[in-house]
């Protein structure tokens, strides 16, 4: 009895631990999945907002609308139909179609961040 409950409680220990790094959300319209500087949001239908210093988001599938505070180095989009707003991105690359990224600045010496748009439809704007 004794060591069930000692290993009960060094599992929940150690599970506590780690959902501190790490959340991921499942759904019926996918997965997303924060750990630590990466967020990832895969599926469709999704309305989330994700707080970022640094580091990469990869957003891929469809109509989803997302909002990323702080600062992301590479947003990924890929897709159709997804909605990204984004404080502060310094690299964006667009796949599918319409797509749409909205940024706030970009640390970039001209104030754009760098863009790769692949695709029909996609735009990434300042707002």
């Amino acid at each position: 009895m004794k060591k069930t409950l000692i290993l009960s409680i060094l599992f929940i220990g150690v599970s506590l631990a780690h959902a501190q790094k790490t959340s991921k959300v499942n759904s019926q319209h996918g997965t997303s999945t924060q750990q630590d500087k990466h967020i990832e949001v895969n599926g469709i239908g999704h309305n989330s907002s994700y707080s970022l210093e640094g580091g990469s988001a990869e957003v891929s599938g469809g109509s989803n609308v997302i909002t990323i505070n702080g600062y992301a180095d590479k947003l990924e989009v890929s897709g159709t139909n997804n909605t990204v707003y984004v404080d502060k991105v310094a690299r964006v690359i667009v796949e599918g179609g319409n797509n749409k990224v909205f940024y706030k600045i970009s640390p970039t010496k001209t104030g754009k961040p760098n863009v790769s748009i692949t695709g029909v439809g996609n735009s990434v704007k300042k707002k």
